[in-house]
Parts: structure tokens; sequence; C-alpha cells
């Protein structure tokens, strides 16, 4: 029930004066309630007070029915209205409530317009199907379904979302695991480099080396080369000596006790003084 406060006056000189009398109630139509009872359209009579109020309580009206109010109900100021009367647990003023026509339910505000078709779909894509079809008529679902379709889909996203973030975390570990690897080849690369750098200095001291030892061998065989010259020459000399001598001696006879033709005694020794008529041996050196 939805309580209605009502409050009539009337005009006199310098204000308004509170109006007694009897508001007669009727529901337009027979309907049935939340329960299930058959509400019959009989009407029920209730006073203004002393003061001009009245607080009544009405069922909340709904698509099957309305209120029928007649206001100082048998005078010649009776006035009757149609009203709706809304769900409420509050107090509802009596000039709030919304005046409909009396045949079509519609309220007086919206005559002349057209009339608002509704219908229901069991679902959200039902409901875009039906408003496609129908686009001047309002379409209702139930939302519950749709809540649960859109709960499963940001369960689904959060899941995308998580597995995101776990695979950028991998892909920032794998960065971080490249960088080491750049920086280990880079120092790699450097300590290769130094190694070179000490290759190519030991091969250049060695070169270095072998150029000297080559130079040394050159001028040790030079000078060996100069010394064989030498010790030829000298041999040479003494044999033009030994052969000049040796044809300046006396051709006839020999002394005795002496070989002849050999410049040696019986012992087989040059004796002192004398040049021994056997060529002397060339001298040979052998090179290293």
């Amino acid at each position: 029930m939805t309580q209605i406060h009502i409050s009539i006056r009337k005009p006199k000189t310098g204000g308004l004066d509170p109006v007694t009398g009897t508001l007669r109630f009727r529901p337009v139509r027979r309907h049935f309630d939340a329960e299930g009872n058959l509400v019959i359209a009989a009407s029920f009579d209730a006073d203004l007070s002393e003061s001009g109020e009245l607080t009544v309580d009405l069922l909340p009206t709904t698509s099957a029915f309305v209120w029928q109010v007649i206001e100082l109900a048998d005078t010649p100021q009776a006035y009757t209205r149609y009203v709706e009367v809304p769900d409420s647990t509050h107090v509802v003023a009596y000039a709030d409530l919304v005046e409909v026509d009396a045949g079509t339910f519609v309220p007086k505000d919206m005559a002349g317009s057209q009339l608002l078709k509704v219908r229901h779909a069991s679902t959200q894509s039902e409901a875009e199907t039906l408003s496609a079809r129908y686009p001047d008529e309002l379409v209702f679902f139930d939302e519950t379904a749709t809540t649960a379709k859109a709960a499963a889909a940001l369960s689904t996203l959060e899941s995308i979302t998580a597995e995101a973030q776990t695979n950028a975390m991998l892909a920032k570990s794998a960065m971080l695991s490249a960088r080491s690897s750049a920086d280990s080849a880079t120092a790699t690369q450097s300590d290769l480099s130094s190694l070179a750098s000490n290759a190519s200095m030991a091969a250049a001291s060695v070169a270095n080396d072998s150029q000297t030892v080559a130079d040394t061998a050159s001028m040790v065989a030079a000078k060996g080369e100069a010394a064989i010259a030498a010790i030829d020459s000298t041999v040479r000399a003494v044999k033009d000596k030994a052969e000049s001598a040796s044809a300046e001696l006396p051709s006839a006879g020999t002394p005795e006790g002496t070989t002849e033709g050999t410049g040696k005694d019986s012992a087989g020794e040059t004796p002192a003084g004398t040049v021994s008529e056997e060529p002397a041996a060339k001298a040979t050196v052998k090179g290293a």
C-alpha cells in the first residue's frame, strides 16, 4: 500500500479555508493483485478532516488498472480524476500523482503523442535483433543473463591480462639475459682483441728476432768465407814458395844418407835446413 496525502482548500478574503467533504476512490477495471486475488471495481469513501486533509492507503497501480478519484463527491464541486499510484514506502502528495486518460491509461501530458510500444526479450542478443527489427519500440531483456555473460567476459579479460603480464615479465627477463649475454660477449671480444694485440706484438718480436738471427748468420757466413779465402791465399803462397825453392835445388847427386828425390834422411825425416819436395797439403776449411 501507498499512503496518499490529500489537502483541499477554498478561497476566502485574505486567504484559504479548509474544505470538508467526501472523496470516493474506485479502481478502474477489475484486476488481479500480486497475491492472485481478484479485485473488483468497487468504490469506497473517505472524509476530509476539519482541517481539509486526508491520508488514505491505496494499492499501487499497474498496467491493468488506475484509480478513479471523485473529489467532493455528491456536491456541485465534484470533480473526477484518473491517477496512477506509485509503489512507495513514503507518503506521496495527491498533487504529485500522474493524471491519465480513463480509456487508454496514457498520461494526459502525453496526449496526442505516439504511444510507447514495449517488447520483451530473453537475452541481450535477442533484444538487439528486435530493436533492429522494430526501431520505434522499446525492448526489455533479462539483464541477469547478460550480467553473467559480462562477468564471464570480464573473467576472460582478466585471464588474458594476467597472461599478458606474465609474458611481459618473461620478455623483460629475456631482455635482461640478452643484455647480460651482450655484456659478456663485449668483454670476451675485448679479451680476444687484447690477445690478438699481444699475438701481433709477439709475432713482430719473433720476426725481429728472426731477422736478427738471419743477419747474424749472414755476417758469420761472410766472415767464414773471408777466412777461407785468407787461408786459401796463404796456402797458395806457401805452395808457390815451396815450388820455387824446389826449383832452385841442384839436380846432380844427393847427399849421403838421404833418400833420393825426397829430401829426407834414412830415417825418413827431413834434415834441418832442407825443404821437402813433397807438395804442401792444401788446407781446407769446412763450412759450419
